[in-house]
């Protein structure tokens, strides 16, 4: 299942539909390690509903999609509370909206699919 608008207009649009992995950074290696990740397991990505949304240079990408978007990254950073001092954050969002994990390096797949799994509302698409 994906978010089903033709025009993504905020983080919202995503709820229920989508959880999100959003990659904050000022840091090309980091961001290319988590993209390498991500590009290992795109099968696993995709059982889990999981979008990827690259904030970079003041812009927004949604990775991997054809999705029109009009997300605007300043809005994101500030709803999700990230200091724009840093150089580097990874964010999960479940499908509630929630934000289920927070992390200053790239995230392991398999922390990222066992926070995941652990999901109530993942526990229910499982079974």
């Amino acid at each position: 299942m994906s978010c089903s608008k033709a025009q993504i207009e905020s983080l919202d649009d995503f709820r229920w539909n989508n959880r999100l992995l959003i990659i904050y950074s000022d840091d090309q290696s980091m961001q290319e390690d988590q993209l390498a990740n991500i590009t290992q397991a795109r099968k696993e990505y995709d059982e889990r509903d999981l979008k990827v949304i690259i904030l970079k240079d003041q812009k927004v990408t949604v990775w991997n999609s054809s999705t029109v978007h009009q997300l605007e990254f300043d809005q994101i950073v500030q709803d999700l509370k990230i200091s724009v001092g840093i150089s580097y954050q990874n964010l999960l969002i479940g499908k509630d909206g929630g934000v289920k994990l927070r992390q200053d390096s790239p995230i392991s797949n398999q922390t990222l699919f066992n926070t995941i799994d652990a999901m109530p509302m993942r526990q229910r698409e499982m079974h």
